[in-house]
């Protein structure tokens, strides 16, 4: 069912027409909230706030055309909002999802701290856009027209935000001799 004809049947009293809505963005939304609060608790918080504010707006009858672009930038813009309200140091490492196959043990060990230390030099950037253009567009497979949208930049912004994020990276993983290390 369209988005557009779920909205009017939230405006006259169906409520279950909001769950239909809502619930294919839930665990999209949930994620891209946790890698910008990186809390769990936090990401739920925001995303529960960002559902009733998004009920909120549907009822009063505002006009959304793209409800599924418009609900991400929202979660995202009350996610960034969260952090600066908090405004306080979190120590948590981006939550990994590997894939445990039939490799050998070291080779899972060595993988994960490789990831562990990608993540780690993610968060250590002091650029805040840089981190966040980053986490969406690579952990959470956002476009970058998406990111544009959700962050509220051009997306030539957002693509050099790419690419000095990158190579911020590239420098900090360097100096912790996790690449160009020389094997002689």
């Amino acid at each position: 069912m369209e988005q557009s004809e779920l909205m009017q049947r939230i405006r006259i009293g169906d409520e279950s027409a909001f769950a239909e809505l809502l619930n294919p963005l839930i665990e999209k939304a949930y994620k891209t909230s946790y890698s910008i609060v990186r809390s769990k608790e936090e990401a739920e918080e925001v995303v529960q706030n960002a559902m009733l504010e998004a009920y909120r707006n549907i009822i009063a009858g505002k006009e959304i055309m793209y409800f599924t672009t418009w609900f991400y930038k929202l979660v995202s813009h009350r996610s960034i909002d969260n952090i600066r309200k908090n405004a306080r140091l979190k120590e948590t490492v981006i939550e990994m999802e590997t894939l445990k196959d039939q490799r050998g043990v070291m080779e899972t060990v060595l993988e994960d701290e490789i990831q562990l230390e990608i993540s780690q030099g993610i968060q250590s950037l002091k650029n805040g856009d840089y981190r966040n253009v980053l986490l969406l567009y690579y952990y959470q497979d956002f476009t970058i027209q998406e990111v544009s949208e959700m962050l509220g930049m051009k997306t030539s912004t957002v693509k050099s935000h790419l690419h000095r994020a990158r190579k911020a990276l590239k420098n900090k993983l360097m100096e912790n001799q996790i690449i160009g290390v020389s094997t002689q």
